[in-house]
Order: C-alpha cells, then structure tokens, then sequence
C-alpha cells in the first residue's frame, strides 16, 4: 500500500465503523405511551443514557451471583409521559409482554438496566434493556411472579 493510500484506507475502516454505531445513537430505543394522556414519546440510547443513572446489587434466577445493574428508574420513565394509571405493560422486541402494577414502581427501584457488572447489554444478551427488581434486598420479590416481570429486550412501556 502506497504512502497515500494508507491514510485513506484508514480513514475509510474508521467512518465504516464509527458511522454505523452514530446511526444506531439515532434510532428509538424505547417507545414510552400514557394511553390515558395519549402522550407518546421515543427514546434515543443517548436520550436513555442521559436520564439519571440509579444502580442496584442484586441476584435472580438469570445470574450467577450478586450482579450490579445500572440505568434509568422505572419509576422516572414513566415521569416522562405523565405518570398514572393502575398498571404498565413492558413489550419486548419479540413482541412478549407483561403487565406490571404500578404500585411497583413507586415500591421498589425497578431499573431499566443498561449494563450488568458494567458491561452494556447486548440483544443477544438481555439487551438493550433489561427491567430488574432488587430481589435480594426484599424477600417478597423472590416469589416467581416477580421472576416473569423480570423482561428483557425492552422496547415499549405503556401506561393503563
């Protein structure tokens, strides 16, 4: 490779990976709906990023150990489209869903985990959002229909 090319070659490999990843920056994360308001709004992974961080040490059946998880409360999403209602329904990219009281989220801090131990939350792996209870820290989150409102892979949460 000659002295010219080189420094395009390089310029080109890098704008073919940093390019893709600025387009995903754009993309919706996570559809937020208050079907009592009718408001609906879309989040970024940087508008999600941006919102306040809460963290919680805890373990579950899908972990092996005390897990640290990190990323926005539950409760502060639902801020965002006016809050209300009696329940949430949290939808996942395979269109599973389950519907979740919202006593929860003013009970416990349910994070919108981002990371585990750190380390994003990939689609392969839970990501790019796994909902999670601190389950260690209250014994009655360690009954099984807790477990089934651990979903991951979320991209919509209405309000009922």
């Amino acid at each position: 490779m000659t002295r010219v090319f080189k420094p395009i070659y390089v310029l080109g490999l890098a704008m073919a990976l940093v390019l893709p990843r600025m387009a995903l920056a754009d993309e919706t994360m996570l559809t937020l709906v208050n079907s009592i308001t009718g408001t609906e709004m879309t989040l970024t992974e940087a508008e999600v990023m941006a919102l306040p961080q809460a963290s919680i040490n805890t373990e579950n059946e899908f972990v092996d150990g005390m897990t640290r998880f990190e990323g926005p409360l539950g409760r502060d999403l639902l801020d965002l489209v006016g809050g209300g209602g009696s329940s949430v329904v949290l939808t996942a990219v395979n269109d599973y869903s389950v519907e979740i009281p919202v006593e929860d989220f003013t009970k416990y801090d349910v994070v919108f985990a981002l990371t585990g131990d750190g380390v994003a939350f990939s689609r392969r792996d839970k990501g790019p959002i796994w909902v999670v209870y601190p389950m260690s820290d209250f014994a009655e989150l360690r009954d099984p229909v807790f477990n089934a409102r651990l979903i991951w892979q979320l991209v919509k949460v209405e309000i009922k």
